[in-house]
């Protein structure tokens, strides 16, 4: 997995509408909790070269706020946009980290401007916006918040859009693709079972125990780590399978 769009901070540019922010009633939800329900499993055994998919299980009180997709062929749009997808789950997905990567699948090239932008609720400012003048490789990219000095707090529900832009004048037009995440702070059981795991262990542990965001991160630092070894694109495939986003796993199976 690799990317090579090259983001950099933006500046204020004419013309340009602030992406739209989550509603306030998004900040009055409880913050979310790991299930305490399902036991968390003991990491996979590092010896065997066995394929066992990790089993992605939502928390149970997982905040309810459905993922928007950039489907470009559902739009109808005058010109050639690839379709664009963040890759999260039908809800909020959570991480115990205060600067987790992002990530998004882009399904082709594009020669349209591309913007990330992370926002906080009842602040008209985004906490973070990026972007880069061409979206020119398809595939799945990555953004990691700690390259931004970003850092989110516990208990807040953040929203992240990746856009195409085709027309900067007209920010109608934009593809856009969204959800919402949220950092929570793990409780005793779940630091002890990632103290105790390496590698994919790792991203089964945070898996099992609803963690979205931080489970896709250890499974994407070990395909960075092994970028020949089919077995582990396989699970990363699997688990963005479970979530959905069965164009993202389709492309990562070819």
């Amino acid at each position: 997995m690799r990317s090579v769009i090259d983001f950099h901070p933006m500046k204020s540019l004419p013309g340009i509408f602030a992406i739209a922010l989550l509603s306030a009633s998004a900040d009055a939800q409880a913050p979310a909790q790991p299930p305490t329900s399902t036991p968390i499993p003991p990491p996979p055994a590092q010896q065997t070269r066995k394929f066992v998919p990790l089993k992605y299980h939502p928390p149970k009180n997982a905040v309810a706020a459905p993922r928007k997709d950039g489907d470009a062929g559902s739009r109808g749009w005058s010109v050639n946009l690839p379709s664009i997808y963040v890759l999260a789950p039908n809800h909020t997905g959570l991480t115990t980290r205060g600067q987790p990567s992002l990530f998004w699948y882009q399904s082709g090239p594009a020669s349209t401007r591309i913007e990330l932008t992370l926002s906080e609720p009842k602040n008209p400012k985004p906490l973070l916006r990026v972007g880069a003048d061409k979206a020119d490789p398809g595939g799945i990219h990555r953004l990691s918040l700690g390259r931004y000095n970003v850092k989110l707090a516990p208990g807040v529900l953040y929203k992240w859009t990746v856009a195409l832009i085709p027309d900067p004048n007209n920010r109608s037009r934009d593809l856009v693709a969204s959800d919402t995440i949220q950092r929570i702070e793990p409780d005793a059981q779940l630091k002890a079972a990632v103290a105790g795991s390496k590698g994919l262990g790792t991203a089964a542990v945070y898996a099992s125990s609803g963690i979205w965001y931080d489970a896709l991160e250890a499974i994407s630092d070990e395909m960075n780590a092994a970028p020949k070894d089919r077995d582990i694109r396989m699970q990363r495939a699997s688990l963005l399978e479970q979530a959905g986003l069965r164009e993202a796993a389709a492309a990562e199976r070819k």
